[in-house]
């Protein structure tokens, strides 16, 4: 019988083994909280903390591991910026795998020096944007030109369904009570459009590692510093994608001028790369939409009930169809 407290007591057996694997000397293993991902704050005898993940299998695969990883390691070795640094296991690997009874038959598992920070989140100024603006330009200088070793693979962010087997859920028979014809229609029409245009960015430049999912919540304070987490999502893509996924979530804020907020962001950034963005506003747009119709997609998928963010969602989508259609 499946119960979520069984779950919970099958993952922590999961972090026991799996420490067992790394030079620790273990003085408390706690769970820390769920996140798409399961984590777990490891205290040694030293009184060092670390954080254990176990990857759900929906959210990532091995690739998305290693590029992970690898990216962290660009970060520590080119960049001021703080991050949670990935710790190798005894054989020297940052994937660890622990027999599970799943399809694969193990969990994978990692490893990260704990990184302390606050939530800015509903506390932002002007300096913040600044300084994230900051931020982003340094992680872009540091993965330019850069030459992936073979054993990463990340993915590419071509596409509105960028995840390996992702597909678009919509139409679907059981989503009906929620998604009604009109919006099939425009999403039908605006999807093939997207897809389009995010191609054609990768014929005309180069894309690059990047985080992906530089989200309000993924950057935190530490006194007068910020601490960026969550690299999961790295994938190829180019700067304009991390500025985009930054962007929307402040683009129909109730208190905050996002005219404001750019501003901050751009001078920020151009005050590292000494060049100006020059960054197309319907770019900006589209890749924001593009990002808007995965989660439409994702939360019919994720939510027992999703009438709440589909309808507020919609007249989004559709105001954006009409305006460029």
């Amino acid at each position: 019988m499946y119960t979520r407290i069984g779950d919970f007591m099958k993952f922590k057996e999961i972090a026991k083994k799996a420490i067992i694997e790394y030079d620790l000397q273990v003085a408390s293993l706690e769970f820390l909280i769920e996140e798409t991902n399961i984590f777990y704050l490891i205290k040694t005898e030293k009184s060092e903390k670390f954080v254990l993940k176990i990857f759900q299998e929906e959210s990532s695969n091995i690739n998305d591991n290693l590029s992970e990883h690898y990216f962290l390691g660009v970060i520590a070795e080119k960049t001021d910026i703080i991050s949670p640094r990935v710790i190798q296991n005894k054989k020297g690997e940052t994937v660890t795998k622990i027999k599970f009874p799943n399809k694969r038959g193990y969990k994978r598992t990692a490893l990260y020096q704990y990184e302390q920070g606050d939530s800015i989140y509903g506390k932002e100024d002007m300096r913040y944007f600044r300084n994230v603006g900051k931020m982003m330009a340094k992680m872009h200088i540091a993965t330019y030109d850069l030459v992936l070793p073979d054993y990463v693979n990340p993915k590419k962010w071509g596409k509105i369904f960028y995840y390996e087997y992702e597909k678009a859920i919509y139409k679907k028979k059981q989503y009906r009570k929620f998604v009604t014809e009109e919006m099939i229609e425009i999403l039908d029409k605006l999807i093939p459009y997207i897809d389009t245009r995010l191609k054609e960015f990768y014929e005309k430049t180069k894309p690059q590692l990047i985080h992906a999912d530089l989200n309000p919540w993924n950057i935190k304070s530490r006194g007068d510093k910020f601490v960026i987490y969550d690299f999961e999502e790295a994938m190829l893509g180019l700067p304009i994608h991390d500025i985009a996924v930054f962007i929307y979530y402040y683009r129909n804020h109730e208190t905050l001028d996002c005219f404001k907020i750019k501003k901050a962001l751009f001078a920020g950034y151009e005050s590292v790369t000494k060049k100006p963005l020059n960054i197309n506003e319907k770019d900006l747009e589209l890749i924001m939409m593009a990002r808007r119709i995965n989660f439409f997609n994702y939360v019919l998928f994720l939510r027992k009930d999703p009438a709440e963010y589909i309808n507020l969602s919609f007249p989004r989508i559709k105001e954006y169809y009409l305006s460029y259609k």
